[in-house]
């Protein structure tokens, strides 16, 4: 009787081992799957942060190119005001008022005198 004793132990043994063994590969089969879920979230990741970084070059750029048209529209109103008024339109503009209020005051001195 003791080879079939024998015989069972070593088939008990056996269906033990293959039965860790397909454990093993289960959890091995899990491992993989998690290790290509992070690998698919890694690269979801590093897509956000390069649109992140061309999203701060664009903004920079945005920002650059807005400031320099607002100082180019400063300098342009400032070069018309400057060149609008100059000297001699302000001296002809109170000339001009001058002739005006000399006018009125005639004008008023000849209705009063009759």
């Amino acid at each position: 009787m003791a080879v079939p004793d024998d015989a069972y132990d070593r088939g008990h043994l056996a269906g033990e081992i293959a039965a860790r063994l397909a454990g093993h590969d289960k959890h091995f089969g899990a491992i993989n799957g998690s290790i290509e879920g992070l690998r698919l979230e890694m690269h979801q990741l590093t897509l956000a942060v390069q649109r992140l970084g061309d999203q701060a070059v664009s903004r920079d750029a945005t920002v650059v190119t807005t400031a320099a048209a607002l100082k180019d529209a400063e300098d342009a109103r400032r070069a018309k005001s400057e060149s609008s008024w100059s000297p001699m339109s302000r001296a002809a503009t109170v000339l001009g008022a001058l002739v005006a209020l000399a006018t009125l005051v005639g004008y008023l001195y000849l209705i009063r005198k009759g």
